[in-house]
């Protein structure tokens, strides 16, 4: 059919092609393998720099500062100031004794008269930085302390250091604490060097 004769058979209006003098063409489309392509690439793209974590930093200059402050913790003539809700967030027993219904919870001042201050102030740091050092020389009183005050993750720490530090001259005096307080794996580290070096250990007790 040529160009002339297919313009003359669509302008046939018995051949209902032109309705109202519009084409109308319908027709089906089949997409056959549809790929997409991803041109985002994460490691070229601009991502912000996230900072460091600087919470421990943070609490470690909230103790070694006064701000704010609203108790005080007394040990022989020295006076530590502090922050009631961090002490009452780690340790159950700070939470108990500043929760409690007693008068003695209304005083913003707790004595502490069974430990020394370097213990104490090892104790605190703990509490407000997590941390602790020269545990080697004080590791029965930080024990001693953090069975009282319930800072049971301090209470391991100072047994793993009293266990790694053991020596014949310190065993006895290590020993005790462990029937006090009934730990087991404590005692079976103590045990070993006085079985071996019982003899020694007798004779120097006497």
């Amino acid at each position: 059919m040529t160009r002339k004769r297919r313009k003359t058979f669509l302008l046939v209006e018995s051949n209902g092609l032109l309705i109202n003098d519009k084409l109308t063409i319908l027709c089906e489309v089949e997409i056959i393998d549809l790929k997409f392509e991803n041109h985002y690439n994460p490691e070229t793209s601009i991502n912000p720099t996230i900072p460091q974590s600087k919470l421990l930093l943070d609490y470690d200059d909230v103790f070694d500062s006064l701000l704010f402050t609203d108790c005080i913790i007394g040990v022989k003539d020295t006076e530590i100031k502090l922050h009631k809700a961090v002490l009452a967030a780690r340790s159950s027993a700070f939470y108990n004794t500043f929760n409690s219904t007693l008068e003695k919870s209304k005083t913003n001042i707790i004595e502490i008269k069974d430990f020394s201050v370097e213990v104490v102030r090892e104790m605190l740091k703990y509490i407000y930085k997590d941390e602790v050092s020269n545990i080697q020389n004080m590791a029965n009183g930080m024990f001693k302390i953090a069975n009282k005050y319930e800072l049971h993750r301090l209470k391991a720490i100072s047994e793993q250091s009293m266990c790694r530090s053991l020596t014949i001259e310190n065993v006895c005096e290590r020993f005790t604490p462990s029937e006090t307080y009934s730990i087991e794996t404590w005692k079976e580290c103590c045990q070993d060097p006085i079985l071996v070096n019982g003899a020694w250990l007798t004779k120097t007790k006497e």
